[in-house]
């Protein structure tokens, strides 16, 4: 085998990133049965086998690591060729949508160092929460998202594991109160319902008295208040409270955060995604099968 069919490299990418062939079929827009069929060939061309499958899981082996490196970079040069030939022409504004409380983790990477790596790309940024975005990208109303993974319903390729933390505004003690007053994000919220059942697995009275659909909001309450809030660790502000076992407070599961791409992206859409997975996956173990998504679907590992 003298090249490299490109067909079977952007499979063997869309496996890799989503951890699902399920998924990577959606963003190719083929079939699971087309993805897993050009894999296969692939393996057997190569004589050497890029994927473990045990265990209804999809991940990369030793050589499938090895070979991830070359696609990403391969990738990026046919990436750099088509600007080069299209620039002027390509349609370059990119939706990307996030939970508001992304942004300050987010925001100063794509700020600081996106946009003048890319300057003809213009970003439109809009903030829900993610199941929303997840079909917004669905309906071509985003172009990517970076979304809270659903563990039940695990979509998207993770780039970042978020600690959730507990905090209060400086000098109170909301967590000394016999009932807890809380200031959370309302129903929606991926994070809400596994903060609601520690304190409950942990016998502790709480009470939300307050609800939010942004940062600011909640942000404004705790500060206001002797209230508690859980934000991902990038947004609590600096001089806050984190508390935690040693003031009682329950551990709280990580934040897996995924990135969701459309089916056959555009260029500007893969030059932000490329852009995003170096800036934040770095960041993951590199022995990371385990934060790929189990695919749910029947016929996974077939």
């Amino acid at each position: 085998m003298r090249n490299l069919d490109s067909d079977a490299l952007a499979a063997f990418l869309a496996v890799a990133e989503t951890g699902s062939f399920t998924m990577a079929a959606e963003r190719l827009g083929r079939t699971q049965a087309a993805v897993s069929m050009a894999i296969a060939k692939w393996e057997e061309k190569l004589d050497v086998r890029l994927f473990d499958r045990a265990h209804r899981r999809v991940s990369l082996t030793p050589m499938g690591q090895r070979l991830l490196e070359y696609a990403r970079r391969i990738r990026a040069i046919e990436d750099e060729a088509l600007a080069v030939l299209l620039e002027g022409r390509n349609e370059s504004r990119v939706r990307l949508g996030m939970p508001d409380d992304y942004l300050v983790l987010f925001g100063t990477a794509l700020i600081e160092r996106f946009v003048p790596q890319y300057p003809r790309v213009n970003l439109d940024l809009q903030y829900d929460f993610s199941h929303r975005l997840e079909h917004m990208v669905e309906s071509r109303e985003l172009d990517i998202a970076i979304i809270t993974q659903s563990a039940a319903e695990p979509k998207g390729e993770v780039i970042r594991i978020e600690k959730q933390v507990w905090c209060s505004a400086p000098h109170r003690r909301p967590e000394t109160a016999s009932c807890l007053q809380l200031a959370l994000f309302p129903d929606g919220c991926r994070a809400r319902p596994h903060i609601l059942s520690a304190l409950d697995r942990a016998d502790r009275r709480w009470r939300v008295v307050y609800s939010s659909t942004d940062i600011a909001g909640i942000r404004l309450a705790v500060a206001s208040g002797e209230m508690l809030t859980v934000l991902p660790e990038c947004a609590v502000p600096s001089d806050w409270r984190r508390l935690g076992p040693n003031e009682g407070m329950p551990e709280l599961p990580d934040l897996r955060l995924a990135m969701i791409l459309p089916q056959q992206p555009r260029l500007p859409v893969r030059q932000l995604a490329a852009f995003l997975r170096t800036e934040f996956q770095r960041l993951l173990p590199r022995t990371g099968a385990d934060l790929l998504p189990v695919d749910q679907a029947a016929g996974e590992v077939a």
